[in-house]
């Protein structure tokens, strides 16, 4: 223990700290049991990783540290020796393999189409690209200010509300917690956080890594429950048709509108239903796992929670039925209990459960869905298919995920209007559990295949998936100007919110209805940090395309203002503006 918190202090102060998360993920996976592939043990780790940090991190800030690179490494160091010790294991990875790299060519060509839009344009294009979307800019302040607060806000609320819009204090923040402790690493820093425009470059590195995981997440799934039946051959179609959907499919609505607590959330959902419908060999270790990874869904993205929640309870009466009551650890079930806190929190203190009939544009393609939903169903109704417990297990594990979307869409047309925001982000857990559950179409296949002939049938299939990934003219346009990178004027507005100084709370006055002028004032808040000063005069002030919301802003604003005008024309509209609050000290610049 000595020497591992030695070697962690070291890399610390020499500015290495990058690799102390690598080594962990290594050697929680050297001491793991079960699968037979490098894969299987780096994501079994990372799912146990990803769910006992956001447990360890209710500590976080409770004690003296913080998110501390040194204290948080050695105690997961300390950990890690301690179980290694208990359990008598020595560290030992299985060899890698075919399966391994065609997983890995798969995920890097996923990652080359998300990461090369926000690497191409520089600093203005990365933020003109992703400023389609609101929801980013508020999630980059909630990782700023966990970074700044050392823990969950949660728990201390009023520095909270200092830092960020109260709504976000309540918020899910697994991500966000994961994503500001990994940053500590990066910067090997417990403090140092940069400029605004910084911290925002380094978030969007981490929003990029959780889709990756993503992607990575659902191609090791499609293995782990497909193995039976997957040869190499087999898997290249397979992972190239999941990896064409994670790039050019609905999937990546997800990053280009600013999603990235669902995206992770949406990781560990997959994760978990994965190892319910497959478990480890060993039962402890399993258990382990699964309570891990529902604290983790719960502390991360809690929408996901019922769905895999009542699959967990479903997959536990099987297995106790079949192990004749199996003892579940203390340790497990607690461990399971606390990941409702967050879901008691949102809804209970924070009244969030009235968002769940909100309306949006963001809309998973039925059409896909049916499609997908057909050829899944094909393999299972094979004979093949029908005899086999792990197929059987996860058309199980399906009807909780899948009647949970359902029972949404029902709610929203009963008692909604338009359609269901939160309906819609149920049903891309199903598409995910769908995409994992197309290694079925091997079970249409020989057992013992003539390779070629096996190739060319899996690579039609795996294309008509591709083919048909449920996309509608409009998203497949839109995803074109991912690739494509932002418009015009989108970057005149990213190179004008960068270029501002730090100082005077900003608002933009546009030419537009409303939104545009609202959503770039989100972005600026964020990199000026001053979310929590403006959150008062940004929010619930009136309907943002109303002509009165600017003098009700600037009527809130708790001191000196800045009006960033766009034109012209809203030039003009904010100098009557400043003649109106003659007591509020307004500054104008123009963009």
């Amino acid at each position: 223990m000595a020497a591992a918190w030695l070697v962690i202090a070291l890399l610390y102060l020499a500015g290495g700290a990058l690799l102390v998360p690598p080594l962990l993920l290594i050697a929680t996976a050297a001491l793991l049991r079960g699968g037979r592939t490098v894969l299987d043990r780096l994501m079994l780790a990372t799912g146990l990783l990803l769910g006992l940090t956001c447990l360890a991190a209710l500590v976080f800030a409770v004690w003296p540290w913080g998110l501390h690179p040194v204290t948080a490494g050695g105690t997961a160091a300390t950990a890690l020796i301690v179980a290694a010790a208990k359990t008598g294991r020595r560290p030992r990875l299985p060899r890698p393999g075919a399966t391994d790299a065609i997983a890995g060519l798969a995920v890097a060509a996923v990652g080359a189409v998300v990461a090369w839009p926000l690497l191409r344009d520089g600093r203005p294009g990365r933020l003109a690209l992703v400023m389609e979307g609101e929801d980013l800019a508020r999630h980059a302040s909630l990782f700023d200010a966990i970074r700044h607060a050392g823990g969950y806000l949660f728990q201390q609320p009023e520095q909270g509300r200092a830092l960020v819009y109260e709504g976000m204090v309540t918020y899910p923040q697994g991500e966000h917690l994961t994503a500001a402790l990994l940053d500590g690493f990066v910067r090997s820093s417990a403090t140092a956080q940069g400029t605004g425009a910084a911290m925002f470059d380094h978030y969007l590195v981490f929003v990029a890594g959780g889709y990756l995981l993503l992607a990575a997440t659902i191609i090791w799934a499609a293995q782990w429950i497909g193995a039976g039946g997957l040869s190499p051959a087999r898997m290249i179609p397979l992972a190239g048709g999941i990896a064409a959907l994670c790039a050019f499919g609905e999937l990546l609505d997800l990053v280009r509108f600013g999603y990235p607590s669902q995206v992770l959330g949406l990781a560990e959902a997959v994760m978990l239903l994965t190892v319910l419908i497959r478990p480890v060999p060993r039962p402890r270790q399993q258990l382990l796992l699964v309570a891990a990874l529902l604290a983790a869904v719960g502390f991360t993205y809690y929408l996901y929670l019922p769905p895999v929640g009542l699959a967990a309870i479903l997959w536990l009466m099987r297995e106790r039925r079949r192990a004749r009551a199996q003892r579940i650890p203390a340790a497990a079930l607690a461990i399971a209990v606390t990941s409702a806190v967050p879901l008691a929190i949102g809804v209970l203190v924070a009244g969030q459960a009235g968002a769940l009939l909100s309306v949006g544009t963001l809309r998973v393609g039925r059409e896909g869905l049916a499609v997908l939903f057909c050829l899944v169903a094909s393999g299972l109704l094979t004979g093949r298919g029908r005899r086999s417990r792990i197929w059987r297990s996860y058309a199980l594990i399906f009807v909780p995920v899948a009647g949970f979307a359902v029972g949404m869409l029902a709610v929203q047309r009963l008692f909604g209007a338009g359609s269901g925001y939160y309906a819609n982000k149920a049903l891309f857990l199903v598409l995910a559990l769908l995409l994992a559950g197309t290694g079925a179409l091997a079970l249409h296949l020989p057992r013992r295949p003539r390779t070629v002939i096996n190739l060319r049938a899996a690579s039609v299939l795996m294309a008509i998936v591709a083919l048909v990934g449920g996309d509608r003219p409009d998203q497949l346009e839109s995803r074109t100007t991912w690739l494509a990178g932002a418009g015009v004027d989108q970057f005149a507005y990213a190179r004008a919110a960068l270029a501002l100084t730090p100082g005077r709370p900003t608002v933009v006055v546009g030419d537009d209805p409303g939104y545009e002028s609202y959503r770039l004032t989100l972005f600026i808040s964020a990199l000026q940090r001053t979310s929590g000063e403006m959150a008062g005069a940004t929010y619930h002030v009136g309907p943002i395309n109303s002509p009165d919301r600017l003098d009700a802003v600037i009527a809130r604003m708790p001191g000196p203002v800045r009006l960033l005008v766009l034109s012209d024309d809203a030039r003009t509209r904010a100098e009557a503006l400043r003649r109106r609050h003659p007591s509020t000290s307004i500054e104008i610049v123009t963009a």
